[in-house]
């Protein structure tokens, strides 16, 4: 997932996005916890140094152009770079984007910066039709930046936004109804070759966690009544205890082992001028389930954006019944679970929604809302999913 407030995309057009994990919040609501702010210079000397370190033929290594988060996000901090070295065959620059670890508190129970990400994005460029990044280099010491962090190549494109919506304002409003069509299309087939990836041949039986249980259903259901359990502090809460209970009691059985991307929407795919698919980003969710876990994700943010905020889906977006139909062209099967992988994503956002609200407790007591723990738009519409009173 992005970082819950003021994140910087990879991108060369919409640098400033902000992400839908701040939703709910008033415009007078802290966004983003401020628990301590980087010195720019220090960490382009540091980053200076360590990337010397990484290319060991290179020499007169500059890092410009060093845009430097100045405040900590629940998510990752992102940097954006410029890096220029000499070798034999002469000098090289780069464009380049670096991703730490938070620094303070996680979004998640089970974050592992170098593991879901950097190495995700790396098999998938090396062995699949997926596109994403080149991955340059991992840091597991967390000594150079505080955290672990990697570095990619920077991509350029254009990023549906989050706050403000793209369905309320930015380039996709500008653009046709067949233009909008194109370009969701070409969003939800990028989608699909995630989920038809053969991930064991790629290398991808890392994402098994045993210690939930047997892959598949087992395993996600122990993960998300553990994830449960940590984000609530074991205190009954009016919306996550009954959506968990409709699900554990509706649960699929028996179903595919497809890789999972996790945070599956438009918000995480940079597209070119024509509609096409450039990039997808953030993987921090990525697993092995049901393929129909990304589409009941993709939906549920998109019924977020729409129905959670009160305005209109732009013409040419393909609703939800077109959308199954475009994923199932693709995936060459029907969803079988979509309503209750809808669900199962509202109660997903419900945990991640309460962990912003108590970590806002604790980084920003002063703007803190206890209405929020239980009344913002994710747990509304997760209500009316589920059919909670």
């Amino acid at each position: 997932m992005p970082s819950v407030a003021l994140i910087l995309n990879v991108t060369g057009h919409d640098v400033v996005s902000a992400s839908p994990y701040d939703a709910g919040l008033d415009d007078g609501e802290a966004r983003m916890p401020i628990a301590g702010q980087r010195d720019p210079e220090t960490t382009r000397v540091a980053l200076t140094s360590w990337l010397a370190g990484q290319v060991p033929e290179a020499t007169d290594v500059t890092i410009n152009d060093l845009v430097v988060p100045q405040a900590s996000g629940f998510s990752n901090e992102t940097f954006l770079f410029t890096a220029a070295w000499s070798t034999r065959s002469g000098r090289e620059e780069h464009e380049l984007v670096l991703r730490s670890q938070p620094q303070e508190y996680a979004l998640f129970p089970e974050i592992d910066l170098l593991t879901q990400q950097y190495r995700t994005m790396q098999l998938l460029g090396e062995h699949t039709n997926v596109p994403v990044p080149r991955m340059r280099f991992a840091e597991p010491d967390p000594s150079v930046l505080g955290q672990p962090f990697f570095v990619m190549d920077r991509l350029h494109g254009r990023v549906p936004g989050d706050r403000p919506a793209y369905t309320a304002a930015g380039f996709v409003l500008e653009m046709t109804p067949a233009q909008r069509a194109r370009q969701w299309r070409n969003g939800i087939e990028a989608m699909t070759k995630v989920a038809k990836v053969d991930w064991r041949a790629a290398g991808f039986d890392y994402l098994d966690k045993p210690h939930h249980g047997r892959l598949g259903s087992e395993q996600r259901r122990n993960y998300f009544r553990s994830f449960l359990a940590w984000a609530s502090g074991g205190r009954a809460h009016p919306v996550a205890d009954p959506a968990w209970e409709w699900l554990e009691a509706n649960w699929p059985e028996d179903e595919p082992l497809e890789l999972c991307w996790g945070d599956a929407r438009p918000g995480n795919q940079m597209y070119d001028e024509s509609g096409g698919v450039v990039g997808l980003f953030d993987w921090e969710m990525v697993a092995i389930a049901n393929a129909e876990s990304d589409l009941g994700w993709w939906l549920f943010l998109q019924r977020f954006h729409t129905d959670g905020t009160g305005v209109a889906l732009p013409e040419g977006i393909p609703d939800r019944d077109e959308t199954a139909t475009i994923w199932a062209e693709h995936m060459g099967r029907e969803p079988e679970h979509l309503d209750f992988y809808e669900r199962l994503a509202g109660f997903h956002f419900t945990l991640v929604m309460l962990r912003i609200s108590a970590m806002t407790r604790l980084l920003s007591p002063d703007s803190w809302n206890p209405a929020f723990e239980t009344h913002n738009p994710v747990m509304a519409l997760t209500k009316q999913l589920i059919g909670i009173e």
